[in-house]
């Protein structure tokens, strides 16, 4: 009854208790289950670190071939391009920045296009066999087969750099690319929570990520500069290998579905996952009919992905390009910058997990209109900064970017079933893997038809682009009212008088 105490069953003893005294763990006990807690997180952190280690290389190895073999520019003009050390090779630089942008276009459909292929299939195969750790290895093996390809390109320099550009793309999207790495990461996590501490885990997950990227972008330039093309692919294919490693032995498949698929063969494993039910079951959880308006929230939450991704996948493919013309940079200084860049959406993430979800308990609407809000504003500052120390700036205005990811994938895992989180994180990596093929040939095209005029435009379109999303937001956070006052009328008309 209420009011009344009641008593504790003898039963029941205190946790960590001998003769009812609380005891303190020890440092191991404190270990161990910080490691029972830990599943995906290092599997993030080393995929994006040892990627992003070699990706800024990449993009200064296309420059120099671009320059030496391509174009077959003069040495020492190549050199102070590839150096930034001189103020009269600008036209050059224009020059080899035109020809390599319109190859990371076509770079790019490759990317996009060729994890489409699997991605329709992997959610589904997923969800009817229960299996997470195997399809978290395939991307990992593309990235291994992309930093061997990149070693070869080095060691036979006249290799074109078309040839780069392809393999580079190729490998890691025919294993289905960083989509169906972090489709699988997203599934695995969603497997082991509660819809009350998912949110606090996905951001567990995107932290890791976000440290491992400005670790990755701070030591690859110095790497490159002091030790070359050869010491950076050859790290990076060593910390692919311990991943590989860390996924074999570590991670444990978590959701047993009722039929048995282990140890079926070869034969078995194609005949299942190239089952074109799987497509038909992954396309057909988006428009399943559902209490709460489940289907038009889920569309509406897919264009959202396409305003969030697509400019954030546009953008990163000229930023490097745009502050080497802009500003003068070299790797490493674009390697500081995007470092602290890194940084500081880290601890904006953190602060909105901490502050609004976890200790106000926003929902996971706000933390959307809040991050998108952020991302137009920080635009601004980067389309207009006239040099290097306001563009600096703009990660601190846009500090709460990172937030709207999280919480978007927050909101899809809590509106499906468990058996449906496969399918819809397929549907959500598709429609995210596509936004590349449309936004890049976009971006490089006006990023080279404005370099002259006004290089920073891109950055003034891609907040133009965000904007749809702040309205889907805020009418995601109207929707979730009406359910909440829906849900307490339900409650008060079923209690007695």
């Amino acid at each position: 009854m209420a009011g009344q105490e009641t008593e504790e069953d003898p039963e029941i003893k205190p946790l960590n208790s001998k003769n009812g005294k609380f005891k303190r763990k020890t440092v191991v006990e404190r270990f161990i289950e910080l490691k029972n807690i830990i599943t995906v997180e290092p599997v993030a952190f080393i995929a994006l670190s040892s990627s992003v280690f070699a990706a800024v290389t990449t993009q200064t190895l296309s420059l120099e071939k671009t320059c030496r073999v391509s174009l077959k520019i003069d040495s020492a003009i190549c050199d102070a391009i590839r150096l930034q050390n001189s103020q009269n090779v600008t036209f050059y630089e224009k020059q080899v920045q035109q020809y390599l942008a319109d190859r990371l276009a076509w770079r790019s459909v490759l990317q996009s296009l060729l994890p489409c292929v699997i991605l329709p299939f992997i959610g589904s195969w997923c969800d009817k066999t229960g299996r997470r750790v195997l399809p978290m290895m395939v991307p990992v093996v593309g990235e291994i087969l992309q930093c061997l390809s990149n070693i070869i390109n080095v060691i036979f320099f006249d290799i074109p750099v078309e040839v780069l550009l392809f393999f580079d793309a190729f490998f890691p999207a025919i294993c289905g690319g960083w989509s169906g790495m972090f489709l699988i990461l997203f599934i695995y996590i969603s497997n082991v929570t509660t819809n009350e501490n998912r949110t606090h885990r996905l951001g567990l997950v995107n932290f890791f990520t976000y440290v491992g990227i400005p670790i990755g972008l701070s030591t690859s330039g110095v790497v490159l500069k002091n030790f070359g093309y050869l010491t950076v692919y050859t790290i990076s294919t060593i910390l692919h290998l311990v991943n590989l490693w860390y996924i074999k032995y570590r991670l444990k498949d978590v959701y047993k579905p009722s039929v048995n698929y282990d140890k079926q063969g070869i034969r078995h494993f194609f005949r299942t996952f190239f089952d074109f039910a799987n497509v038909k079951d992954t396309v057909g959880v988006v428009f399943k009919k559902a209490p709460n308006n489940r289907r038009v929230r889920l569309c509406i939450l897919l264009a959202v992905v396409t305003v969030l991704f697509g400019p954030m996948y546009g953008e990163v493919s000229i930023l490097y390009l745009s502050t080497r013309y802009r500003f003068n940079w070299d790797e490493i200084k674009f390697s500081i910058f995007q470092t602290y860049n890194f940084v500081t959406h880290t601890v904006g993430t953190i602060f909105s997990i901490l502050f609004f979800s976890k200790y106000l308990k926003w929902d996971d609407s706000i933390l959307g209109i809040i991050s998108t809000i952020s991302k137009i504003a920080g635009s601004f500052v980067y389309c207009f900064a006239p040099n290097d120390k306001i563009f600096f700036i703009a990660p601190l205005v846009e500090i709460l970017n990172g937030t709207a990811l999280l919480a978007m994938r927050s909101i899809f895992s809590k509106m499906v079933q468990p058996d449906e989180l496969g399918k819809m994180n397929s549907v959500v990596g598709l429609t995210e893997n596509l936004m590349p093929l449309l936004y890049v040939p976009l971006y490089t095209k006006v990023y080279t038809s404005t370099m002259e005029v006004l290089p920073g435009a891109v950055f003034l379109m891609g907040a133009l682009m965000t904007l749809p999303a702040v309205g889907a937001f805020i009418w995601l956070f109207v929707e979730h009212r009406l359910s909440l006052r829906k849900t307490k009328s339900e409650i008060e008309n079923q209690s007695p008088d």
